[in-house]
């Protein structure tokens, strides 16, 4: 979403709108992805690969110290959802390391899928009833259009690999990075196959989106010219 908004920022279309939109479309994602996985087979590859032990309290402090502080770093150099890859980097370097072994508690699990539940309901503060309803068919017929587009490409590369067809499907899916990374925790699935397949699409929208709001421009200071 952050990443939509900055062609908003950059003064091309209706900031507000664009906002409702993005956030309808998470909105959706968020809810219809749980019930959609009910009518899928159980997931069992997945479930039960991670470790038993617990992490220490003291590790997880100091590791969530260490990636506040990468994640503040990552938002001064203007890096894309810093705080969120910032923590990735920290997490990822910090296990394949071998610095620390163990799952995370899961009463942690669970305030942290509520808190991003939070998060995104939090996103409709301050939008009227009106501009909800004005914004609500862009972002329906939107999150449609790539729900369709990532179900087919999902679901021809479940056939391919041997991967269950809702993970695939939340790797290559139109939401946010942290709603997604979350469902894929809830639902059982490799999270770092999700993820990985997210940081991959930010970092490309970085590069994408400049160039679009460049063709923007140049295309209104064409008509502006031609009038």
């Amino acid at each position: 979403m952050s990443f939509i908004m900055g062609i908003a920022s950059a003064g091309v279309g209706d900031s507000r709108q664009i906002a409702i939109i993005q956030v309808i479309r998470i909105l959706i994602l968020t809810i219809c992805v749980p019930i959609g996985a009910l009518f899928l087979p159980p997931v069992t590859k997945f479930a039960s690969a991670g470790p038993a032990d617990i992490v220490p309290v003291s590790t997880l402090l100091a590791l969530a110290v260490v990636c506040a502080l990468v994640g503040f770093g990552f938002v001064r150099l203007r890096v894309p959802a810093g705080f969120v890859l910032g923590s990735m980097a920290v997490s990822t370097s910090a296990k394949l390391a071998g610095w620390f072994e163990g799952a995370l508690p899961s009463p942690l699990v669970i305030f942290t899928l509520i808190m991003v539940g939070t998060l995104i309901g939090s996103r409709f503060a301050g939008i009227s009833r009106a501009e909800i309803v004005r914004a609500a068919f862009g972002g329906i017929v939107a999150t449609m259009a790539t729900v369709g587009i990532v179900t087919v490409v999902a679901f021809t590369a479940s056939l391919i690999v041997d991967m269950p067809f809702a993970q695939i499907w939340l790797g290559l899916s139109p939401g946010a990075l942290e709603g997604m990374g979350a469902l894929g925790v809830a639902l059982g699935y490799d999270t770092a196959f999700i993820g990985a397949h997210h940081v991959i699409r930010l970092l490309l929208l970085s590069f994408v989106i400049p160039a679009v709001v460049l063709l923007i421009r140049q295309r209104e200071s064409r008509r502006r010219s031609q009038a």
